[in-house]
């Protein structure tokens, strides 16, 4: 397990409804959040947080739901107990035991040359 600065949070008892946009460190979601959401950010969906949206990010880790499409430019961890519904395109994607993906998966990265 990794410690890193949140930057941003979104508590339990708060519900966000709308366009969240820019740049951070962090980003931690233990709240609902519906709408759109495009930040150069590694955000965390705590146990009990909710993401239903459309996601540009530059990481995701799911360790609770999240509903709608998600772009990362780099990495999306689903964590054992959480849940993604919705289509993924990042360079790296993990799956946990116990973690769930009802979607498509599109990886973008680049062969070294010779191994095409």
């Amino acid at each position: 397990m990794t410690t890193r600065r949140m930057d941003g949070s979104l508590g339990p008892d708060l519900v966000v409804q709308g366009r969240l946009s820019g740049k951070s460190e962090s980003l931690r979601i233990d709240g609902v959040l519906e709408g759109e959401v495009d930040v150069d950010a590694a955000v965390t969906v705590g146990p009990d947080g909710l993401l239903s949206a459309p996601s540009r990010v530059r990481s995701l880790d799911v360790e609770g739901e999240v509903r709608g499409a998600v772009t990362a430019s780099d990495a999306v961890a689903i964590h054992a107990g959480g849940r993604l519904l919705g289509d993924v395109r990042a360079r790296r994607i993990a799956i946990d035991d116990g973690g769930s993906l009802q979607g498509g998966i599109e990886m973008e990265f680049e062969l070294p040359e010779g191994e095409a």
